[in-house]
């Protein structure tokens, strides 16, 4: 791994710089980050709350606390007719709720935006 120099970014432009230091979270921080949480994991004299919280990020970036129905779905070629149909119902009934709005003084949900590093 290299060290942070912030020379890294000199003579981009923002895009550039952001399109970069993304691409360094993504590989050379991810890479700390595990490494940071496994040795906390292993430290007998970090505190609970510390290999707590280590633990949670290690499972959540591995996928543990991902939505398990999502893999329970059939891919439409694997579907019957009447399945098909009870999908298309299913996502037209979500549609319809999206574009009702908010109802109950409830926020809208917020989309996750793709490509993160826990993604």
């Amino acid at each position: 791994m290299t060290e942070f120099d912030d020379g890294d970014f000199d003579g981009m432009d923002e895009q550039d710089a952001r399109e970069a230091l993304t691409r360094k979270m993504r590989t050379e921080g991810a890479i700390i980050a595990y490494r940071t949480a496994v040795a906390i994991c292993l430290d007998p004299k970090a505190t609970a709350a510390a290999k707590a919280s280590a633990v949670n990020s290690l499972l959540r970036a591995g996928g543990f606390f991902a939505d398990q129905d999502a893999d329970d779905e059939k891919a439409p070629h694997e579907m019957t007719p009447n399945e098909i149909n009870a999908a298309l119902q299913k996502v037209e009934a979500q549609l319809a709720q999206r574009e009702a709005g908010p109802s109950q003084g409830r926020a809208p949900p917020q989309q996750r935006r793709k490509g993160g590093l826990f993604d």
